[in-house]
């Protein structure tokens, strides 16, 4: 007897995984979309405070494909970041990794690295805009301070928690130097150290929105067009650039740190592969 499936049961096993997947993420942002865009539209919020979504999808429409400045707003703000970012991950592993294995440095610089890890990064910016002036120099340093303190403290932490046996049986073997910080410090630390990157990428694009927004000779960036919708009252597009902001984020995290988590903590057996 044949019997009818639904389109759903004519699906590979590896593709129903992923359109439950789909849906299971976005169906929360459809149900909040949907309650504001109703609020909105029925009176008990005003548009002008906070359009509805609807407004801002077309904004974005706009922005992005029939003026194209959201583009350029946004290459610009990945290109100070990704500078600023790359100075932070390769200063904050070596650095990290120095302290951790290195006790008199250790001690000599972790009351410095606990003061500073407690202030804002946004603190630093007018700080940066008097000693560097007011263009990128100053944004991808802030970038820079935003990674630099997250990666090497969790960098330090991670190399700490290694057992001290793999250390000491790799040593009986020979291993010295950088041969056994590849082979037994880095895949020992490796959660630890992924993890730093994760907070790393994350403080360094907040920097980065808070560094734009201030620094007056910047022209193009996503907290600079927030920035500037302030001076024009116009709330539509700086929730585009929030949106941009969130988006690009996510995006970071689940193509590079995510890629990074499965090219070593999971092949390596450290994390059950998701």
């Amino acid at each position: 007897m044949i019997t009818r499936r639904t389109v759903a049961e004519r699906l590979p096993d590896r593709w129903r995984t992923g359109l439950v997947s789909v849906i299971q993420f976005l169906l929360p942002f459809l149900v909040i979309g949907l309650a504001w865009e109703l609020a909105v539209r029925s009176g008990l919020i005003t548009s002008s405070s906070l359009p509805a979504p609807s407004t801002i999808l077309a904004k974005v429409w706009a922005l992005s494909v029939r003026e194209g400045v959201l583009w350029r707003h946004l290459t610009r703000s990945l290109y100070r970041l990704s500078v600023g970012y790359a100075l932070a991950m390769g200063s904050g592993l070596l650095f990290g990794t120095l302290l951790a294995m290195n006790r008199i440095l250790r001690e000599m610089f972790s009351p410095i690295l606990s003061l500073l890890i407690s202030v804002p990064t946004i603190a630093w910016v007018p700080v940066f805009l008097i000693t560097m002036g007011l263009g990128d120099r100053t944004v991808i340093a802030a970038v820079f301070l935003g990674g630099f303190f997250a990666i090497t403290y969790n960098t330090i932490r991670g190399i700490e928690m290694v057992d001290v046996s793999r250390i000491r049986a790799a040593r009986t073997m020979g291993a010295r130097g950088l041969h056994l910080f590849a082979s037994v410090l880095l895949p020992g630390s490796s959660v630890s150290v992924i993890t730093g990157l994760r907070l790393g990428i994350g403080y360094s694009w907040r920097a980065l929105v808070g560094g734009e927004m201030l620094s007056a000779m910047v022209q193009w960036g996503i907290g600079k067009m927030i920035y500037q919708a302030r001076f024009w009252n116009d709330v539509t597009v700086m929730f585009v650039g929030l949106i941009t902001i969130g988006v690009t984020g996510f995006l970071l995290d689940r193509l590079l740190i995510r890629w990074l988590e499965r090219v070593t903590i999971e092949r390596w057996g450290m994390v059950a592969e998701r």
